[in-house]
């Protein structure tokens, strides 16, 4: 690993906070931007010098929020709309003075001249925790003897997360590696973009999973999960999906209706199924690798049958 400047950005991300306290962080399904021209992020940082016996006695570090100028060639309207919490019904889309967009997460790759060890192309993987975007410019020109082409301009305002991950005394502003650096496990770098990343402690043990039925009042299914070594993880919720990670079927096969709840990050989270009413006896349960964890580990593949 060596110094070198960067010289591209691709793969813009982001994905919307559902929930952020004490307990944990939530993410919903990582969405993909296409069209990355530039993206600038001001930190806000400095350091401020404090004076004492006729000169500069101390020195401390402030960090304030983070400044994001991100430009695309342009936005799906349908994504634009939920990055800024507005209203789009039957291709309309209504901006109000109430509007109030979502927190979100968001990824990038920067792309670093040279090579690493292994002859590929080095990266920065950057993922800042927690933000939010608000309404671009716009406009337009006419058209002249030469194309001037106009891009959206997006600004956001990013802070630290309220979950603050264990052994550390704050929450997550953003986090960043480079590919060509050997102290990153492989693991983490194939899968930065699947789920936002807060923390360092990146846990990439294998995930196995049990089930089982529990009997009336609940009547449901209880899927827990474990990671080798016992550490502390959740699943990630954007990988929890009926009929597709997770498939609940009666005793012919066909897949039963009903909901799926994560609970809190433990040593053995949990996913409970409570199934639709009116619906057949569950029988079986396939949890295929696509059910991730936080840190992007898929879970080793199961099925269980119920007699």
């Amino acid at each position: 690993m060596n110094e070198a400047p960067k010289i591209g950005l691709d793969n813009v991300v982001i994905a919307e906070v559902l929930s952020d306290d004490v307990n944990g962080i939530v993410y919903d399904e990582v969405i993909p931007l296409k069209g990355a021209v530039n993206a600038t992020i001001n930190p806000n940082s400095d350091v401020s010098t404090d004076f004492a016996d006729n000169g500069a006695f101390f020195a401390a570090n402030n960090r304030g929020n983070a400044e994001l100028s991100l430009e695309m060639v342009d936005i799906d309207p349908n994504i634009l709309s939920k990055m800024l919490g507005t209203k789009l019904v039957n291709g309309i889309t209504r901006e109000t003075g109430m509007d109030q967009s979502p927190y979100f997460a968001l990824g990038f790759r920067v792309w670093i001249a040279g090579t690493d060890a292994n002859g590929k192309n080095r990266y920065q993987l950057v993922w800042y925790a927690k933000g939010k975007f608000s309404v671009p410019e716009t406009g337009g020109e006419t058209k002249k003897d030469s194309l001037d082409f106009k891009h959206v301009n997006m600004s956001g305002q990013f802070v630290a997360t309220q979950f603050v991950p264990d052994g550390e005394d704050s929450g997550t502003i953003c986090v960043h590696c480079r590919t060509d650096n050997p102290d990153v496990d492989a693991s983490v770098i194939s899968n930065w973009f699947n789920q936002p990343i807060v923390s360092v402690a990146v846990d990439t043990g294998a995930v196995t999973v049990s089930a089982q039925l529990r009997d009336d009042p609940n009547n449901d299914l209880l899927i827990t999960g474990s990671k080798a070594g016992g550490a502390s993880f959740n699943f990630a919720a954007a990988s929890v999906k009926l009929n597709d990670t997770i498939i609940v079927t009666d005793e012919n096969g066909a897949p039963i209706a009903g909901t799926l709840s994560v609970g809190a990050a433990s040593t053995a989270p949990t996913i409970t199924f409570k199934p639709a009413l009116g619906e057949n006896e569950i029988k079986g349960v396939t949890i295929t690798g696509g059910l991730k964890d936080t840190f992007g580990v898929s879970v080793t593949p199961k099925t269980v049958a119920f007699a």
